[in-house]
Formats: C-alpha cells, structure tokens, sequence
C-alpha cells in the first residue's frame, strides 16, 4: 500500500500532481492557482477530487494545496501503524506543512477533514492562519456525532469478507447511489450535467477505495480523542459552516453551539437549505463566503456571530 513510484489514478481537471514525503509516508495533493496558500483537506473516505466545483473560485485569488490525506486517492494507505484518527492526520500534515517549506496555511476541510482543521488549530496554532470548516466534528467526546456509514462498515474489519464490498464500490456498481446519497435532498434539484459531475467525483473516489483506511475512517468518532478543552483555547479565527438539510445537522448545530459557547473568535453560518458537502451542492456561494473570510483584516471583533443564510 505504499506509492513509492508516486503513480497517479488519473490526472486532475486542475492543476498539477505533486507529492511529499512526510515521516516517510507518501501524500499525494494537487497544486492550482497562485499566491497565500490554502490547504483543503476533503472528508471521509473522499479524495482531493471532492474540490473540484469551488477550485475554479479560489485558485483565482490563492494556491491551493488540494491533498489526499493518508489513506484516500493516490496517498499511501498503511495497513498497520496509522489508525487514522483525527489526532494522527493532524499531527501528519504539520509535518506536510513543514516539509513544503510553508510557515502558516489557511486550511478549509469538510466533515473529518474539517475536524482535522479545527485539530490543527487547537493543537498547532502556529502553523495556522484561519480555517473554514464545514460541518467539521470531534468536540464534547463526541457525544453528539451520530454518524452510521451502516453494514458495510463492520464488515471491513474482516480481510477477507471485507475486500467484497470494497471490490463492489470499486467497480463502479455503486457510484450513482453512493453520489446520491452524498447530494441526500439537493439531488433532485441537480441537473443531468451536474449529476453526472458529481458521479465523476464519487467515481474518482471509489476506484481507490481501501478495506483498512476505510474502516479506520469509518471508526474516527470513536477512536480519535476528544480536543474539547484544547478547543476552547483557539484564538485563530474560524468560519463555520452547516446544512439545515444535513444528514448530520444534530452533529454540526451542537459543534457549531459549542464554539459559540466557547471561543469569541468564530462565525457560524448555516444555509437553509444546505447539505452536509456545501462545497458540492454550493461551490460559488462556499467559495464567496471563504474568499471574503480571509480577505477580512484582523479576527472578528464582538464575539461569535451567527447567522441563517438562504442563496
């Protein structure tokens, strides 16, 4: 499961294939556009690919480190010695960070990358500029996180009845119900194009699919340890984003009441009508909200600000 030979899936719609040698781990991540870098960490079980409808945005203004944390897409996917807990991603991409030479980053992550964000922040202040993350989890022990990715999740745990369903998602059989059960609600409001692009990505996703990152993944509620009271010490400004519309609403109002509740500098922002994967269904309105957000000279003064928002 090592990618030595720094072999690609296939190449990026954007931007430039790259790799870097962290604790001797091999990432993979795209680089597009130029200037003040931003890393953007996708979520579970999902490659940089995840990105591609707000890159078009952004790169315009920024240089975006697109990667695929370990485990996922073109990166390596250790079977043993990396349990892929948030703590751990974190702790490998400061190591990321510093070997591209970066002193601090803008991070966006969405869902376990958008956990991995706000970890980064409470554990490695210095190496952060401001982070954006959508529906990002991982506070008060995790008691609110509710997330079942069902059967299929225990059954990775086994070698052997394991590789079945992997071999099922890799074929491809699985990509229209697994792209619409990430666009949940908002899929019916998809044209056939969009659809089809979103399938593309789901596709992407899946053809790298692996049984021990995967069902690690899948366990990162219960296995990463709770950074609450770190958290609570986070001077770095952050926005926060949710769906209304969310699979995992009860998990995003009650991280994003938290930090509310505990950290002055944040803005929380949730869309009426949104998804769990923002980015997905509402790249230009996502992608305005974050450029505005660093744009901003200064933390935001006044405490945490919060709004409902409908585009």
């Amino acid at each position: 499961m090592k990618n030595e030979r720094h072999q690609v899936y296939s190449r990026p719609r954007y931007g430039t294939d790259k790799f870097v040698v962290a604790r001797g781990y091999n990432i993979h991540y795209v680089e597009v556009g130029e200037g003040d870098p931003i890393l953007l960490i996708p979520g579970a079980f999902s490659t940089y690919r995840h990105w591609n409808k707000i890159i078009p945005f952004l790169s315009k203004h920024y240089k975006l480190l697109c990667i695929d944390y370990l485990g996922v897409g073109d990166s390596d996917k250790p079977r043993s010695g990396f349990k892929y807990t948030i703590e751990e991603q974190a702790d490998l991409l400061r190591e990321v960070i510093g070997e591209l030479k970066i002193s601090k980053v803008h991070i966006v992550g969405v869902s376990y990358g958008g956990a991995i964000a706000l970890n980064l922040a409470a554990r490695y202040p210095e190496r952060v500029g401001k982070i954006v993350s959508i529906e990002g989890n991982g506070f008060n022990g995790n008691k609110h996180q509710k997330i079942s990715y069902g059967p299929m999740a225990d059954l990775l745990r086994f070698p052997l009845i394991g590789e079945i369903p992997v071999g099922v998602i890799r074929s491809g059989l699985m990509d229209r119900f697994v792209a619409k059960s990430v666009m949940g609600r908002a899929w019916e409001d998809l044209n056939e194009i969009e659809r089809k692009e979103v399938i593309e990505i789901v596709s992407q996703n899946n053809r790298t699919a692996s049984r021990t990152s995967w069902f690690h993944i899948s366990r990162t509620l219960k296995t990463s340890r709770d950074f609450s009271e770190k958290a609570k010490a986070i001077s770095i400004p952050i926005l926060y984003l949710y769906g209304e519309n969310s699979d995992y609403h009860d998990m995003a109002k009650a991280n994003a009441n938290f930090m509310k509740t505990h950290l002055r500098n944040v803005e929380v922002i949730s869309f009426q009508d949104g998804i769990h994967d923002l980015q997905l269904q509402k790249p230009e309105e996502v992608a305005r909200l974050i450029l505005e957000f660093f744009a901003r000279n200064g933390a935001h003064k006044g405490g945490a600000l919060s709004s409902d928002i409908r585009f």
